[in-house]
């Protein structure tokens, strides 16, 4: 038992880590939207794409340095197109499972159910792939 609670910590710490970097993105993500568009009178296109950018950053530095504490472990080019590699698969299985499930469901429960999976699928992208000892 002692054992099986030795590894789980560091996993129920990344995780509990991982969501909160999840909201901290998002914070960050529609206030620069928000901003742009609202204050500034951009496109939407244009300020989406400005929160989206700031925001991927944002979550691969805390990341890297908070959540999986790799920094100075692993060259941080190599890893960021790693990042970005999980992030454009983990986005297109959301869009995917979001227009599937909708048809069923609706929109609103239907991606409900897709944040729920590409975030445990991130995180575990992440945690292996991107920021685990292959990483």
């Amino acid at each position: 038992m002692a054992l099986a609670a030795r590894l789980t910590r560091p996993f129920v710490r990344q995780a509990l880590r991982f969501g909160i970097v999840g909201v901290a993105n998002t914070v960050v993500c529609l206030a620069i939207v928000w901003t742009l568009e609202g204050r500034f009178s951009q496109p939407v296109w244009l300020a989406s794409a400005a929160g989206y950018t700031v925001a991927t950053v944002q979550s691969y530095i805390l990341n890297r340095i908070w959540t999986f504490d790799t920094s100075g472990r692993a060259p941080v080019g190599s890893q960021f197109l790693r990042f970005v590699l999980v992030n454009i698969v983990v986005g297109a299985i959301f869009s995917t499972v979001t227009s599937l499930l909708a048809q069923a469901t609706g929109v609103e429960l239907a991606s409900f159910v897709a944040l729920i999976f590409s975030t445990l699928l991130s995180f575990l992208a992440l945690r292996l792939f991107v920021f685990g000892k292959a990483g």
